[in-house]
């Protein structure tokens, strides 16, 4: 460290410098007096270099030329003024010497001060580079310090001259200090990277050069240090090494293939067709099957990831296939597809097709390609690929099953309609046998009663009908036709339904009870499948108290207007259901019954919400049960 700090020197240097002018003058003064008017016979002139060297240090090169053409001009005055224009020689002599000491030493300082300008235009180049530089001596003391260093490192010139370069920055070393001191020494020069401290605490990595100015023999060598900031860059570069191993290991451990193209060739190629004349390019790769194999050489493969190794039955990278034209099948035909989207410019491009691995299979893929944007020439290029192998597998799998579980829906189908069929006419035919056992009876009286017995024919007859129409009718639910409907009266459909069943439940020894309280409502509805419904509700009543053994079993059939729908109720006083048969109850095949079909009330659900009604249960076990239809109102009925 200096004994003097900075400020305090340049104070020094200001005095001494101001002394310096202010003496100067009067010397010159004295000189010339001395000169002119003294018999000193001595060359006094040649004292003009004092007070010549004295100003030398502050003065421009053209103040300096004025200055000692001055002292020349005072020393001839005092030379004619002492001696006349004929001299003696001995004067003469000490005049020229005196003369040409003037003349040397402005002659130096005009260099001097033309060197010290050309050292402070390149100091002041050092000060406007960014870059830091500094000089130092052998054991570090810093000598000169540029703003460069000032503005990296945060220490003011002032600061820093003087002190330790290595203390004051911290320094830290890729090797040791005597090593790289040893290195600069033998060459002259030493680079390389070291890491700094800066004033506020933060630390750098810059980039060094030291190089070692040892050519004047009588000074001490000076080390000229230049620090250029490379903390940012290497961040940088490690941010973007770090980036290239996380996509490379992205890019390896992908779970579908990716492959690199160089596409410049190709692109090339059809630039040259469109530029020779091909205006329709599709056309022009069907008439020339040879352009679209060579395309497919013209794309190199440049680059795989491991799951493209492994798709095409390649063990490393240097193995891979070189081109397009070693995978494609010859029969491909969508590479033509591929080329117009290439030429066309499009930024994307997917396909379905196969290619053929290292053990010549064949694997189905998808093919997705982004292309560059317009105006980006990059050559090389990504393709995805995805092994559609196991998908292909279980499509074939699953259209297989598909078409199993179609036969399977239609073999079901035809068997539920078969079985509706044949539920929802067992009661009309149970009505006809019951009759003609009644007409064979009358007709074996003697004499025969044929009133009873045409009575009887009668309900035949009509049992017949209603089986057709509801074989008819059924047909339709299940294929979901839209019902043939009619105004039906309410009342009506309840006592028709009651009459058909009379006799089941006469057999059965079941009463029914009647109230009726509909007299007005009309239903837009198909009155055969209406009937049937609530011939079912009454039937799986009393099949229902008959089967739980239930004493003295009712039945009792309602009807009422309410809320703009129409109410008939089926109730009796058998079993019941529980809650979970109560929420089963109208699904397809289920039966609280060991002998039931279970499609009794899922017929009747179908036939009801085809008439935009509903269906439901009220009821707890070992109470009874009452099954109501609701069924909207003609807002319009007959006779209105």
């Amino acid at each position: 460290m200096n004994s003097v700090p900075n400020d305090q020197n340049l104070s020094v240097a200001a005095v001494l410098r101001r002394l310096r002018l202010m003496i100067s003058p009067v010397l010159i003064l004295i000189i010339f007096l001395l000169d002119t008017f003294t018999p000193l016979v001595s060359a006094v002139a040649v004292f003009y270099v004092v007070p010549l060297l004295m100003l030398g240090d502050f003065l421009s090169i053209r103040r300096v030329q004025l200055l000692f053409f001055g002292m020349i001009g005072l020393a001839t005055f005092s030379l004619l003024f002492d001696h006349g224009l004929n001299p003696e020689f001995a004067t003469l002599l000490r005049y020229c010497v005196s003369i040409a000491a003037i003349s040397i030493t402005g002659f130096l300082l005009v260099k001097t001060i033309r060197d010290r300008q050309t050292l402070i235009g390149q100091a002041a180049l050092l000060d406007v580079t960014h870059d830091a530089i500094f000089t130092r001596s052998p054991d570090g003391r810093i000598l000169f310090w540029n703003r460069g260093a000032e503005r990296l490192y945060g220490w003011s010139r002032q600061e820093a001259v003087g002190r330790s370069s290595h203390e004051l920055l911290q320094s830290q070393f890729p090797t040791s200090l005597e090593a790289i001191n040893a290195h600069l020494h033998a060459h002259g020069l030493w680079e390389g990277e070291i890491s700094h401290q800066c004033r506020d605490g933060g630390r750098l990595i810059v980039l060094s050069r030291w190089t070692l100015d040892d050519h004047d023999p009588g000074k001490p060598p000076v080390i000229l240090e230049s620090n250029t900031d490379v903390t940012a860059s290497k961040a940088a570069d490690a941010a973007l090494r770090d980036s290239e191993v996380r996509y490379r290991n992205i890019f390896n451990t992908l779970a579908v293939g990716i492959w690199e193209h160089d596409f410049g060739p190709l692109r090339a190629a059809l630039k040259g067709l469109r530029e020779s004349g091909v205006e329709d390019m599709h056309a022009y790769l069907l008439q020339h099957p040879e352009f679209v194999r060579d395309a497919q050489q013209m794309i190199p493969i440049t680059d795989v990831n491991d799951t493209a190794l492994k798709l095409m039955d390649v063990e490393r990278k240097e193995d891979f296939f070189r081109s397009l034209s070693e995978i494609l099948p010859p029969e491909e035909g969508s590479f033509i597809d591929f080329l117009i989207a290439f030429d066309e410019g499009r930024g994307y491009y997917q396909a379905e097709t196969e290619v053929l691995n290292r053990r010549g299979e064949t694997i189905p893929i998808i093919v997705a390609i982004t292309f560059p944007p317009p105006g980006d020439e990059a050559d090389r290029v990504q393709a995805v690929v995805l092994n559609i192998t196991e998908r292909r597998r279980l499509q074939l799998a699953f259209d297989h099953a598909k078409q199993e579980a179609e036969q399977a829906l239609r073999a079901a189908a035809m068997g539920e309609l078969s079985v509706s069929i044949a539920h929802e006419v067992n009661q009309p035919l149970a009505a006809i046998m019951t009759s003609s056992e009644a007409a064979l009876r009358w007709m074996d009286r003697s004499p025969p009663d044929l009133e009873e017995t045409r009575e009887a024919l009668t309900d035949v007859l009509n049992a017949t009908r209603h089986a057709t129409g509801v074989v008819k009718r059924v047909r339709k639910l299940v294929s979901r036709t839209r019902p043939e409907t009619e105004a039906v009266a309410v009342n009506a459909l309840a006592v028709e339904a009651l009459r058909l069943v009379r006799h089941d439940l006469e057999r059965l020894n079941i009463p029914v009870r009647v109230a009726l309280a509909a007299a007005d409502g009309h239903v837009q509805a198909d009155r055969v499948l209406l009937q049937q419904a609530l011939v079912n509700l009454v039937t799986n009543a009393a099949q229902a108290m008959t089967a739980a053994g239930t004493p003295a079993p009712t039945i009792e059939m309602r009807t009422c207007l309410k809320d703009g729908h129409a109410v008939i109720d089926v109730i009796d006083n058998g079993p019941g259901f529980d809650p979970d048969s109560a929420q089963r109850a109208f699904d397809a095949f289920f039966s609280t019954r060991p002998d039931g079909m279970g499609l009794g009330l899922a017929i009747c659900r179908s036939t009801v919400e085809a008439h935009e009604g509903t269906v439901s249960i009220v009821s707890e076990p070992g109470a009874g049960a009452r099954l109501s239809i609701c069924l909207p109102l003609l807002s319009d009925p007959p006779g209105a």
